[in-house]
């Protein structure tokens, strides 16, 4: 069940920096830091780093020994994706 949520969370990341990288030039970007990273870096580094870190740290939850917090933390994680990044997206990039 572990690996099921760590590569849902790493596939939530993966559309998460594409649909972001895709659509703020169109709608802009709601996130004051990555909008602020965007002036200063651009969008493409600061998108890599910013999905490589939410990467290690769903890779690192994924290591914790605490099983059962780790179940809770990866659907929290993913739950908070799909409502925050998958569901908006979609509507605004399909719509």
């Amino acid at each position: 069940m572990i690996t099921v949520l760590v590569t849902l969370n790493l596939a939530a990341q993966l559309f998460d920096g594409i649909a972001t990288y895709i659509g703020w030039e169109r709608f802009g970007e709601a996130n004051p830091l990555l909008r602020a990273a965007f002036l200063s870096w651009g969008a493409g580094p600061t998108l890599l780093v910013a999905k490589l870190a939410s990467a290690a740290l769903v890779l690192l939850l994924a290591r914790t020994p605490r099983r059962d917090l780790v179940g809770i933390g990866l659907v929290l994680t993913l739950t908070v994706y799909t409502a925050l990044s998958l569901v908006p997206w979609s509507i605004r990039l399909l719509g």
